[in-house]
């Protein structure tokens, strides 16, 4: 009820500001503060070095970007803000984006600037601009608060804005592309299939000594005992929101102490009475014990440098019940390769596993032959090798059939085949799937036309991101990364 509230126009202008104020510090409870201290690179964009300042300069940019764009629309700023990891990605984005943008001379100038403010409804009271509300949404919301330093990070915005419109000013969609796209997802067919499965052949997998060490030999870079961290942490624990509040301040307030003396973290940790704790050497995948297994406790433990501490990282950071965490990196322990005796027994098995996999898609194409070039029936070529016949009803591509998972790969496969044509084998979990298509039942064309154009926009945004990513790939020789984002 309170969000749809919220959603209203009429309400969302009368306290369209004080809610923002509200809202957005709540969801970056670090700032940018801590994160700008130390030397340590962030990476490096076509030459220029990216240091923690700048990268927390971009995040703030991020910030006024997407206040700006969605400033009616609460829960879409809740959900982006709220996310360190998306907001990071962003900043990343936008750092390689600008660069860009100022190497094709993409200018933005004062007066594209203050007309874009000006007329922006965020800063209007009664229709005007208002100097007063202006200021007021700059010093509760950003921790840049002279107007000169805002408005230079708008005109940065407004400067990738303005690349990504050249990048993306020849993507369109046409209407045969549409409907295809629609009838993709919106098609059905109704399938008679059988799952020729690999754990039937076992028995006939298997391995040799000679081919296990063959492959040992062959893969011998991919064997290794996986690279492992040894770190020291900080724990304290909350069962509701206050208790969640009280961590975040009491860490908020040793946080300086720990970064100017990290060599001194358990004897800080003791000194507040905190929970201590010390962990052997694990890997990535290993639990700890002690600590609920949580990605970010991982993640930020491999990424840190020995002796570096980690920002606050939260096991549950959507829920009012978990614990937060501060890591000291002790040191790191480099992966080591793996003899042949200690991996002998994997290998037989994924040898073997490959063998099951290969025969059960050897016997699909014996019958698929059988029925194609042989002209037998699909029932008696199945019957005659004892398997059974099953149906699918009508399936889509988001369906699921049976003994196989996903129907999106062979739903669309079907699509290309004639009613009563036999599909050839398609390798799935379980071994090999034969089909024949029964029926194809096409898209309500009718009920196309009825979402064409919200089908339209979404195919475009589709094709857009498409582009986008080509463009960042086509330039990823220009920008290397030092840093996990995701924990920055």
């Amino acid at each position: 009820m309170v969000l749809k509230v919220f959603r209203s126009k009429k309400f969302a202008k009368r306290v369209l500001t004080g809610l923002l104020i509200i809202i957005i510090p709540a969801f970056v409870l670090w700032g940018v503060g801590n994160f700008t201290k130390g030397p340590q690179l962030v990476g490096i964009i076509d030459g220029e070095k990216i240091y923690p300042a700048d990268f927390a300069r971009s995040r703030e940019g991020v910030k006024a970007q997407v206040l700006l764009t969605y400033y009616g629309n609460f829960d879409a700023i809740s959900q982006i803000l709220k996310n360190r990891a998306l907001v990071n990605f962003m900043a990343w984005e936008r750092l390689i984006l600008l660069n860009a943008a100022r190497d094709q001379r993409l200018a933005v100038t004062n007066t594209d600037v203050l007309s874009f403010l000006t007329q922006h409804p965020i800063f209007q009271r009664n229709g005007t601009f208002d100097k007063e509300v202006y200021s007021y949404v700059l010093r509760n919301n950003f921790s840049i608060i002279e107007p000169r330093q805002f408005e230079e990070l708008i005109r940065e915005n407004m400067q990738v804005q303005a690349l990504r419109r050249q990048l993306l000013k020849d993507v369109s969609v046409s209407d045969d592309e549409l409907l295809e796209y629609y009838k993709k997802a919106n098609d059905k067919v109704e399938l008679s299939y059988v799952v020729i499965g690999k754990d039937i052949f076992l028995g006939r997998d298997t391995v040799s000594p000679e081919e296990a060490k063959n492959f040992y030999q062959t893969n011998r870079d991919k064997f290794f005992e996986p690279a492992k961290v040894e770190v020291e942490y900080i724990e304290l624990t909350y069962a509701d929101a206050s208790g969640k509040d009280s961590a975040g301040r009491t860490l908020e307030k040793i946080y300086p102490e720990l970064t100017a003396s990290p060599d001194e973290f358990q004897q800080i940790a003791e000194k507040y009475d905190l929970r201590y704790g010390k962990t052997g050497a694990f890997s990535q995948n290993d639990v700890i014990p002690g600590v609920p297994f949580f990605k970010g406790f991982h993640d930020a433990a491999f990424t840190l440098e020995e002796g570096a501490i980690s920002f606050p990282l939260f096991s549950a950071p959507d829920e009012d019940k978990g614990a937060v965490y501060v890591l000291r990196k002790i040191k790191d322990v480099p992966r080591q390769s793996q003899d042949f005796e200690e991996v002998q027994e994997t290998i037989i098995m994924t040898l073997a596993e490959q063998k099951r996999s290969a025969l059960s898609q050897k016997e699909a194409t014996r019958l698929y032959k059988n029925i194609t070039e042989d002209n037998k029936t699909f029932e008696e070529t199945v019957e005659a090798s004892g398997e059974k016949i099953k149906t699918t009803g009508a399936t889509g591509t988001t369906d699921y059939i049976e003994n196989v998972g996903s129907a999106g790969e062979i739903v669309l496969i079907a699509r290309q085949f004639e009613e009563g044509a036999v599909m050839p084998p398609v390798a799935v979990k379980k071994g090999a799937f034969l089909a024949r298509v029964d029926k194809i039942i096409p898209a309500d064309e009718a009920e196309f036309e009825n979402q064409k154009e919200l089908l339209r926009k979404e195919l475009l945004s589709r094709k857009q991101m498409s582009r986008l990513e080509d463009w960042f790939r086509e330039n990823q020789s220009q920008v290397e990364l030092r840093k996990k984002l995701e924990y920055l």
